[in-house]
């Protein structure tokens, strides 16, 4: 299961582990913190961030998202069987296929344009065009009256309070025709945002279907390794993997994978942290 070309004495020490957990400092392969008060989840969290240099190991491959921590809760059988697949090196045929569609879904944009805010400014501004156009009719008419009786005063004053209304008008109509050139635009992303939606759902669509097909396949790899293991789980009743109870299927799955990182315990099925590395053929955490 492990990579070709490795010798033992390589391949031991990258599996060997540092652990600084509760009131204990180990450093092995098979690390016991039974009875150490140390919360299975924080030993978990500390085995796969790297900055936390509580327990120092190697990364956590694909398979131990699955089958890191060895408790109660169980795994879905596809999932668990293909991520085993991967940590060993195996391809599915449509991972190229899968990678093009992830990478399009990416580049696909996924635009929120708000038309409504558009709109409300094209209102505004058509209200305030309305105002300014009986404003200048309003002072129209007073300079034609001021005309009318002859009275200079009042005729320069209506004059100049026109010219103000005319100005404030042509500002109007300008405001509103880019209230509506903003509203087209807006209107415009609004279609091509619901194109992109409508494309970004085609290829998600297509991304699940293929990732249902990528597992199916790695798990059909793995799966006579995997119903093996699970027969030959201490404590188990199993006749396949499928079948297993969920410590059995999550003991048997990091059995077939390649487990770098520590497996984290809790479940007893072992005697001894040391038992449950050398069937495991991994480092372990017992908590």
């Amino acid at each position: 299961m492990r990579g070709p070309g490795r010798g033992e004495d390589e391949d031991e020490g990258e599996r060997t582990v540092r652990v600084r957990l509760g009131d204990v400092e180990r450093f092995g392969r098979a690390v016991d913190l039974t009875g150490r008060g140390v919360d299975p989840e924080t030993a978990l969290r500390a085995v796969r961030d790297p900055a936390d240099d509580r327990v120092v190991c190697p990364a956590p491959g694909p398979a131990h998202e699955r089958v890191g921590m060895v408790d109660g809760s169980s795994v879905p059988p596809l999932a668990t069987l293909a991520a085993v697949a991967r940590s060993l090196g195996e391809r599915a045929s449509v991972d190229g296929r899968l990678a093009e569609r992830r990478a399009e879904l990416e580049r696909t944009p996924a635009p929120t344009p708000e038309v409504a805010p558009a709109r409300e400014r094209v209102a505004e501004a058509r209200g305030r065009v309305e105002e300014r156009r009986e404003r200048v009719a309003t002072l129209q008419g007073r300079l034609q009256a001021a005309r009318e009786v002859g009275e200079s005063a009042a005729e320069r004053d209506a004059e100049e309070r026109l010219a103000d209304a005319v100005r404030e008008l042509s500002e109007a109509e300008t405001e509103r025709l880019a209230a509506a050139e903003a509203l087209e635009r807006a209107r415009n992303e609004a279609r091509e945002a619901r194109d992109a939606r409508e494309r970004r759902l085609e290829l998600q669509d297509h991304i699940d279907n293929l990732e249902r097909e990528a597992r199916a396949e790695l798990a059909r790899r793995v799966r006579p390794r995997a119903d093996a293991a699970a027969v030959a789980t201490p404590g188990s009743r199993a006749t396949r993997f499928d079948a297993a109870d969920p410590v059995t299927a999550r003991l048997a799955a990091a059995r077939v994978a390649d487990l770098r990182a520590p497996v984290v315990l809790v479940r007893r099925r072992f005697d001894g942290a040391k038992a449950a590395a050398a069937w495991l053929d991994a480092p372990v955490l017992r908590v």
